[in-house]
């Protein structure tokens, strides 16, 4: 039952932004005590811990108007989060964490991001 109350209240607070949005979700990614924190509008929907990550993959994802840059963050579960480019949050979390968590290459993001309609997947770090 508890499930359901918070399943419910979750359709509930999404419907009332939507209307107040005009039909739009806010997403939003944050680092914070070493998680990845993905959030959808305000509220918190997947966490990741950053030292429990075996593998990040980028790619950049075709939707037509635009590109998006995506990356798949894998912990040593099995379970994955993605967070996109576009997100609240994005730009922050690759030019100022990413890099200290991870040994990324410097140009990985362009290598991802070049040419239309390619999606260009890449492993950009493994542990």
């Amino acid at each position: 039952m508890k499930q359901f109350k918070k399943s419910t209240l979750d359709w509930w607070n999404d419907f009332v932004h939507r209307v107040k949005n005009k039909g739009e979700d806010k997403w939003s990614v944050t680092c914070e005590n070493n998680n990845l924190v993905v959030n959808k509008n305000g509220r918190e929907v997947s966490k990741v811990r950053l030292d429990d990550v075996v593998s990040v993959t980028a790619y950049k994802k075709d939707l037509v108007t635009y590109d998006p840059v995506f990356l798949c963050f894998l912990d040593k579960n099995d379970c994955t989060i993605e967070v996109w480019e576009g997100m609240n949050g994005f730009d922050s979390f690759i030019h100022n964490e990413l890099g200290r968590y991870f040994d990324v290459k410097p140009d990985w993001f362009a290598s991802v991001n070049k040419g239309a309609f390619a999606e260009n997947r890449r492993v950009i770090w493994k542990l």
